[in-house]
């Protein structure tokens, strides 16, 4: 009887060495294209919470509760989408190597072919099912109260240099050097606002401690000078040699209990609060959240459904146009279910109506294109459709016989680059496409919010740098681990090692590919994201709906050693609001402070407007108003976009300028140097994920070895998460930036070299 024949089966079924086999191969690249995405969003919001903790002056030590409870928020999002991804990937090798067309004349069924994947479907579901009804509330509640206390329960009373902490109520704190410790500083600046206007404070020296409440702080102050405003046109000055200073850091926010929130609610909770009738959240809103969840949880089980007819192009055929209508179906499918939850919690839709039709108008879809495709597997009407669209379209020049030229051989190097080369670009297409398609899931419903349909394509091209960032280096170490595969699978690699090529020889003929993603990723993380998402963070903040827009906080910032605060700026940085400038000596005493009701940027120079100048004297200030002022600074208008855009990725030339003293300055120093430490470490990244592939050509046609395999996805993992932890733990100063920039990629690459060397002796 043939291998998973029906008759084999009885009246239900029973897992076969055909559903062992299909299971195996999903498991793998389900997990490395769960694992890179998590790895991806996971370390992006890292980066975002260590800017956020060190703005606040709060514990680096909250970090790792609130990136394990992202956790289960990501992986709800990565999950469906990297099911359906890796299925994909399965079912296209099964074709490409003609495994289906056996199994089909093997007398197995279209249905029993796709019962294993169904059935992982509905494992996944019902993980699914746990993660939003019970993990993802809890995780919600933990990462606010995180949060919370972070943020808002008080100051450490320890200080960064240079970066300027919001302290308490309207009490500003700096200092150009600091210690390990942040509490032995230099250079303070000291900003309160009072009821007259505010008081400035600058000092040489500062000693900071907390007392034993851990509420209040001590500051002794040496060698400096006290300006406060005692009204309109007056101001009084006061210089001491020994000064102490006391301020309270206890947080004034209550947090408020879980419950308030639908989100935040199980769904047995949601169940129960629903049927009160004095419950907190409309009953609409809490019937549409519940059935929202189930609805996302039931789907996943469908998309094998979608998956196996869409991956099963022709052999001729391509199958792009199927990942992309997948791609659309989810997308449209997760943003109907946020339409619809906000539709009914108005009141206009009834939520089961609702929740039930999306969930019938994708089953409908997914039973529609799987049974269109059971006669002739790998035609459906979608691939129809674009069959004639290619047809219609397609102009194809003949040429004449005597016109064509015999092919050359190419050498093996040619052979090997080429194949890379392929690979590796269907690679970091697949990632990027994948992690495109679960940022929009995420993010679809407020980039609607902002504008339209059409800047849907605005946030996917500002986002592709930033995805080419993320995926470069994996998608290297799986082209690489895709053609020593295929070279092993087709006895190739046995040729080669039998002739005599080590592999180092063929890392060699492998590394020009490395080399050119290197090369392009280097210029693209260095130059081209951090413009990218500087002009995203300011689209995003500047089209945020009333409902979510807030008053924007006052930038601070250091240039040409003195201190400035602004409390707005346009888009572009070429005018600013509210601008007052803290003009200092060589050793950081307040000489002269400026503020103006704004300044423009015109001619190459700045022009302050209503200016009131405040000049320091020896034991008396003096105060006087002009119309129009030149401010003469370095400060130029892209640095003024940067610091308001609150973008954290910053190019290596502005790393160079803040650390000079050239550019706005608002971070850390240890955050710039390991900025330009990274400049050319990252750039290794692709080069050593080619290393650690290369055990992969160790495997040979019989051996089905997938140990190489998992050591080499595991390693580029592992990688990636190390050098991103490493790089974060230079940022906050607590490695020293040369070792966190270097410290992975040197590791990892003597690490994949000794293996190398093992395997060749």
């Amino acid at each position: 009887m043939a291998l998973g024949a029906p008759g084999a089966y009885k009246s239900f079924w029973r897992p076969s060495i055909l559903d062992g086999y299909m299971l195996r191969m999903l498991a793998a690249p389900a997990g490395a294209v769960l694992g890179v995405t998590l790895v991806a969003f996971l370390l992006d919001q890292t980066l975002h919470l260590i800017d956020q903790l060190a703005s606040n002056g709060a514990r680096l030590g909250y970090l790792f509760g609130l990136v394990t409870n992202l956790i289960p928020y990501e992986l709800g999002l990565a999950m469906p989408a990297a099911f359906f991804v890796s299925m994909f990937i399965v079912i296209a090798r099964l074709d490409e190597e003609s495994e289906i067309d056996a199994i089909l004349s093997g007398g197995v069924s279209f249905e029993r072919i796709v019962a294993p994947l169904v059935f992982a479907g509905m494992v996944l579901g019902v993980i699914s099912l746990l993660l939003v009804g019970y993990l993802q509330p809890y995780s919600r509640f933990g990462y606010r109260a995180l949060l919370n206390a972070a943020t808002d329960a008080g100051w450490t009373a320890r200080l960064d240099p240079q970066v300027f902490i919001n302290a308490g109520p309207d009490f500003t704190i700096s200092a150009d050097e600091a210690d390990a410790t942040g509490r032995t500083l230099k250079g303070v600046f000291i900003r309160r606002k009072t009821l007259t206007g505010e008081t400035v404070v600058t000092a040489t020296d500062g000693l900071l401690s907390l007392q034993r409440d851990q509420k209040t702080t001590d500051l002794r102050l040496d060698g400096g000078m006290i300006l406060a405003d005692a009204g309109p046109g007056s101001a009084r000055l006061l210089r001491f040699g020994d000064f102490s200073d006391h301020e309270t850091i206890a947080g004034n926010e209550t947090l408020r209990p879980r419950g308030g929130d639908e989100q935040e609610l199980t769904l047995p909770e949601l169940l129960s609060e629903a049927q009160r009738p004095d419950a907190l959240i409309p009953r609409r809103m809490l019937q549409a959240e519940l059935y929202a969840r189930l609805t996302r949880s039931l789907a996943v089980p469908l998309l094998p459904l979608l998956a196996l007819p869409l991956a099963l192009a022709a052999k001729r055929g391509r199958r792009a146009p199927g990942m992309i209508v997948g791609a659309v179906i989810l997308v449209t499918f997760h943003h109907g279910i946020t339409l619809a939850k906000g539709f009914a919690a108005q009141g206009l839709l009834d939520p089961l109506a609702a929740m039930g039709g999306l969930f019938s108008l994708l089953a409908a879809t997914a039973f529609w294109l799987f049974l269109s495709s059971r006669r002739r597997p790998g035609e459906t009407p979608i691939s129809r459709f674009f069959l004639r669209l290619e047809t219609l379209f397609e102009r194809r020049t003949k040429v004449a016989p005597t016109a064509m030229k015999a092919k050359g051989i190419i050498s093996l190097s040619t052979y090997l680059t080429r194949i890379m080369a392929v690979r590796t670009l269907a690679a970091a297409l697949a990632l990027i496409g994948l992690l495109q398609l679960i940022d929009l899931l995420e993010r679809t419903s407020g980039i609607l919010a902002r504008g339209g349909v059409l800047d849907i394509g605005r946030y996917m091209i500002l986002r592709m740098p930033w995805l080419f960032h993320e995926v470069a280096p994996f998608a290297v170490l799986g082209g690489a681990i895709f053609t020593f595969s295929q070279l092993s699978r087709n006895s190739e690699l046995v040729v080669m090692r039998i002739s005599g090529l080590s592999l180092f020889q063929i890392f060699q003929r492998t590394l020009p590919v490395a080399l050119a993603v290197a090369v392009i990723d280097l210029a693209v993380t260095d130059q081209v994201t951090p413009r990218a998402q500087q002009a995203l963070a300011t689209w995003w903040n500047a089209t945020a709906p009333g409902a979510a827009k807030t008053p924007g906080a006052p930038r601070w910032f250091r240039i040409d050693g003195n201190v400035v605060m602004a409390r707005s700026a346009s888009p572009d940085g070429e005018e600013l609001k509210a601008v007052s400038i803290y003009e200092r000596d060589a050793k950081k005493a307040l000489v002269r402070r400026v503020q103006a009701s704004g300044a423009t940027w015109s001619h190459g120079a700045w022009r302050l407007h209503d200016a009131q100048i405040t000049d320091l004297g020896a034991s008396r200030a003096t105060m006087m108003t002009v119309a129009e002022s030149d401010w003469r600074t370095s400060l130029r208008p892209s640095d003024t976009a940067r610091v308001f855009a609150a973008a954290y990725e910053i190019t290596s030339g502005t790393a160079l300028k803040s650390l000079f003293g050239k550019g706005a300055v608002d971070r850390s120093p240890s955050q710039f140097k390991t900025r330009l430490f990274r400049t050319i470490a990252e750039g290794l990244a692709p080069i050593i994920m080619l290393l650690l592939a290369l055990p992969t050509a160790l495997g040979h046609s019989r051996s089905n070895r997938t140990g190489p395999i998992v050591f080499g996805l595991g390693c580029g993992l592992l990688y990636l998460v190390t050098d991103g932890l490493l790089t974060a733990m230079g940022s906050t100063g607590i490695l020293p930036p040369l070792m966190a920039a270097w410290g992975a990629p040197v590791a990892f690459a003597a690490g994949a070299i000794s293996v190398l060397l093992y395997a060749e002796g």
